[in-house]
């Protein structure tokens, strides 16, 4: 039974990608300044928020299947709320209300700040509702941080755009967040200003192709330095930037900003110029070659992480050992690669899917077992090195470790000594004794900053 006295509660299941962490956060932040207040778990939760990626068909299935089981959870107490948002809202629109006839409210990547009205009791919009399609993308249509209502960690994610101006053949983002509409600059440093003024130590610059950027005039270099001055930031990345447009301005910033971090997720999806053209991706195996180039000549100490696609339609044994070479001669010490699966509305879902299933997952393995080697090789290279480390907070190892990432991103469990005082957002040097799968561990000096 619903207790009228307390303040309703919400919930998130937030699934996909950073951008849909920052979405989540900036809807916690609406629902908060609302009235309403985040539970401890969905059983005490009176909202529950499922925002859904449809960028790969296993995250869909998991968006489905979280919102089927919220219907008994529905059922248990009046006045419940199920809301479906994000990209999966925006590709199936009206149809998650005949699959799933207790949802409430189906709200698009654009439409997440009519969620307020779809919590409140009573509703002050008509339900069910479905919202969905694209807003113009100019100044007040991002949602800012609110960090007073949130009480920010020691990082965050700040958006420099919505959509996307590429047209990959395998890739449905465009259909569901819309075309690229840039935000403008001074937006981008004031909301990182706020971020840093409320004790923020790294910023995320996040974006479906975020080094896609100009507004009037000032390009994702110069937006790069101005971000890098934010007085308080000792930290700032970027993700995920597309090879086409890593320049010279970019790489100089690299050079030339000091709280830009020596790691770079670069996205090359495939080794092979065939498989790169039917992706769409308008760029090749050399033109990749020289934008690593590029920034290495900037940073000669900068690692990369990248995104991998293995099984596309059409491609050969020979082809898929291509991206393998790519994948050694750079020497990613990050690879994130997935099994090609057709989505409804891409170019690519209309080509035969001609790689078995059988041969894509022996593919994968293949792939992650150099990658893993590689990064197994790059985290043996840190032991005995003094790392500067970002504290996020108590890891869930024992020995009361904390976690944290290096300027590099890898991940470090750092143990305690005699005088160290941990907290979030600590700059501590930690002297790596240890390389494990996935991570490093250390040990850290008394001092902290």
């Amino acid at each position: 039974m619903s207790d009228s006295r307390r303040p309703r509660r919400f919930w998130f299941v937030t699934l996909g990608c950073q951008m849909n962490r920052h979405d989540s956060a900036r809807m916690a932040e609406a629902l908060r300044a609302a009235g309403l207040e985040p539970a401890v778990g969905p059983v005490e939760a009176d909202v529950c928020v499922v925002n859904t990626c449809c960028v790969r068909e296993k995250a869909e299935q998991k968006a489905r299947s979280a919102v089927g089981r919220l219907a008994a959870w529905k059922r248990r107490r009046a006045g419940r709320r199920v809301v479906v948002a994000g990209c999966a809202a925006e590709r199936c629109r009206g149809a998650w209300l005949e699959d799933f006839p207790h949802i409430d409210a189906v709200l698009g990547p654009d439409r997440l700040a009519e969620l307020p009205a779809v919590a409140v009791v009573p509703p002050a919009a008509e339900l069910p509702r479905v919202a969905t399609g694209f807003t113009a993308g100019g100044p007040g249509d991002f949602a800012v941080a609110r960090p007073e209502l949130s009480a920010p960690g020691p990082t965050a994610f700040v958006t420099v755009s919505k959509g996307c101006g590429e047209h990959c053949t395998f890739c449905i983002v465009p259909a569901v967040r819309g075309p690229l509409r840039p935000r403008p600059a001074g937006e981008v440093a004031a909301e990182a200003a706020g971020l840093a003024a409320a004790g923020v130590r790294e910023v995320t610059l996040i974006g479906q192709a975020v080094n896609d950027y100009r507004w009037e005039g000032v390009g994702f270099g110069e937006l790069l330095r101005r971000i890098g001055a934010v007085p308080g930031l000792r930290r700032l990345r970027y993700t995920s930037p597309h090879p086409r447009f890593v320049d010279e301005e970019a790489a100089r910033a690299h050079a030339e900003t000091a709280a830009l971090c020596e790691h770079v997720h670069l996205p090359v999806q495939s080794g092979s110029d065939e498989v790169l053209r039917r992706m769409g991706r308008r760029y090749g195996r050399d033109d990749y070659r020289r934008a690593i180039d590029r920034l290495r000549g900037a940073r000669a100490d900068l690692t990369f992480g990248t995104d991998v696609i293995v099984g596309f339609p059409g491609e050969t044994e020979a082809q898929f050992e291509e991206t393998v070479a790519l994948v050694r001669e750079v020497g990613f010490v990050q690879v994130f690669s997935f099994a090609y699966s057709p989505r409804p509305g891409t170019a690519a879902a209309r080509w035969p899917d001609d790689v078995s299933a059988a041969e894509k997952a022996r593919r994968l393995r293949r792939l992650q077992r150099v990658a893993d080697g590689i990064a197994d090789a790059w985290r043996r290279g840190r032991v005995g090195v003094a790392e500067e480390v970002l504290l996020e907070g108590p890891s869930d190892r024992a020995g009361g470790t904390w976690q944290g990432r290096t300027r590099h991103n890898d991940v470090v469990h750092v143990r305690p000594v005699e005088g160290f005082v941990p907290r979030p957002g600590a700059l501590v040097r930690v002297t790596i004794e240890e390389a494990r799968p996935h991570c490093l561990a250390g040990v850290a000096a008394a001092g902290v900053s």
